[in-house]
């Protein structure tokens, strides 16, 4: 197992996580909390200035060459680049409808053989950028990719999420995670089947009807990175990995999905949802009906989130509270060869990305509501 040394430095403090014997593999049926430290090495984003931004979300940054930071931003139409210091030192892109405009600004890919790509809803196309920020061409975006955020570029293609009859008629509609190697060669990974949305009238808020989905929905939920692709598509602790585009093993824990009442599904609507025109006044819909029409899962998906990092460690966020309580996550580690490492407890970062030496990119809100990417070194006592 390999050891990644704490980051140090004045005046920057670490999250410290509770300890663990480092020579002992834990146990995957309880939570064993790993001597693990995140330490904050610098910040992308300011309050104001050239480099505050707006609009962020984690498919709004990808790495450049030489260690350097690509961030999609979003809501000020313009990607910026930024040193591996965190220094901005660059900025291209602008909003509109020209060959090297933005007109919604999706999610940014890269890098590949030197190239950014943006994806752009506005014109239903790949902007395509040098590291440089010249802009290079325009690819419209295959029927397959859809104008979906949830896209990673991997080493033998691209993998993206796709829904199947999400407009329906029938029951149910599926989603599926693909694998898109070529021209005319895709390959399906995985497939989640659940029931399609419903349609609730509500003419005393002046609309004929709005689309709706069950409560405690199940998702598709997966990430990829270099040549691995995990994925849960069911609602029990079970994550499927693939190298290649081939399955080679599961992740599981033995932690049971939730079991989901009626009680429980009122509590979750609260006084019920609220809908509007635009420039009208909120309506809020009636909670009984609006659970009659939506209907509710009979389970919590354990799952929330998973990412993969450079080598190859998979990272788990699953629900850490009843059904009663407001969603709290904690997050589980697994290292390369699938063994669990240790459940991180909620103040540890949430990944956006990885960086190639290890670090942990992470999106951050503070209470003014200002974001930024926070980058920590990771230090793994042991591993």
């Amino acid at each position: 197992m390999r050891r990644i040394p704490a980051a140090s430095g004045a005046g920057v403090a670490a999250l410290a996580l509770l300890s663990l014997n480092a020579c002992e593999v834990p146990d995957a049926t309880a939570d064993s909390p790993p001597n693990w430290t995140f330490t904050p090495t610098l910040r992308l984003g300011s309050t104001s200035g050239p480099d505050a931004l707006y609009g962020v979300d984690e498919h709004s940054i990808t790495l450049g060459p030489e260690g350097s930071f690509v961030v999609l931003d979003k809501g000020n139409y313009r990607v910026l680049t930024f040193d591996p210091n965190g220094t901005l030192v660059g900025e291209f892109g602008s909003q509109g409808e020209g060959p090297a405009a933005f007109g919604y600004p999706v999610a940014i890919l890269g890098p590949r053989n030197d190239t950014i790509r943006v994806l752009d809803g506005r014109s239903s196309s790949y902007k395509v950028f040098d590291s440089g920020g010249e802009f290079l061409g325009q690819e419209p975006v295959d029927a397959i990719f859809e104008l979906r955020n949830r896209q990673r570029l991997v080493e033998r293609g691209t993998v993206i999420m796709r829904e199947v009859g999400y407009r329906s008629d029938g029951p149910t509609v599926s989603d599926q995670v693909l694998l898109v190697r070529g021209q005319g060669d895709t390959l399906a990974l995985a497939t989640l089947v659940k029931r399609a949305r419903g349609d609730l009238a509500v003419p005393e808020c002046g609309i004929l009807s709005i689309s709706v989905s069950p409560l405690f929905d199940p998702a598709l939920v997966w990430d990829a990175m270099s040549d691995v692709v995990a994925v849960n598509n069911q609602p029990e602790y079970v994550i499927q990995i693939f190298e290649g585009g081939t399955s080679s093993r599961l992740l599981e824990r033995p932690i049971e999905a939730v079991a989901v009442s009626r009680e429980d599904a009122l509590r979750r609507i609260g006084e019920g949802s609220t809908v509007g025109l635009v420039g009208s006044a909120p309506c809020r819909l009636d909670p009984v009906e609006e659970l009659e029409t939506r209907g509710f899962e009979e389970q919590r998906q354990v799952v929330s989130a998973i990412r993969v990092d450079g080598d190859g460690w998979i990272w788990v966020r699953r629900h850490a509270a009843p059904l009663s309580e407001p969603d709290r996550f904690v997050t589980d580690v697994f290292d390369p060869d699938g063994l669990y490492q240790g459940t991180l407890p909620e103040a540890a970062p949430w990944p956006a990305t990885f960086t190639a030496d290890g670090r942990v990119v992470a999106l951050e809100t503070d209470e003014l509501g200002i974001q930024s990417f926070v980058v920590y070194s990771v230090g793994r006592t042991g591993a």
